[in-house]
């Protein structure tokens, strides 16, 4: 990285989970992707976080901030596994 590049700050994005099921199929998703990035879960102002990777944390998210789940990438490469699409808002 050179001096007139700043990291790319993390990315975050809109996702809906109304069912245990949906939490599931979630983690298999975000399990399933092959990749070391780093997911977490966070409430509208990013003060309370979850693992993504974890069911129990992202079924705790899809009850404790219904509506005001956001999806973040940590590891700054924007980039979000393919399957994950389906829970966008």
């Amino acid at each position: 990285m050179n001096n007139n590049t700043l990291p790319q700050a993390h990315t975050r994005t809109k996702v809906r989970l109304d069912r245990p099921e949906d939490a599931e199929k979630f983690v298999k998703l975000l399990n399933s992707d092959g990749s070391t990035d780093k997911f977490i879960l966070e409430n509208f102002d990013g003060s309370f976080k979850v693992d993504a990777r974890s069911v129990l944390g992202v079924i705790y998210a899809s009850v404790e901030w219904a509506g005001e789940t956001y999806l973040v990438n940590t590891s700054r490469d924007g980039v979000y596994p393919a399957g994950i699409r389906e829970f966008y808002i």
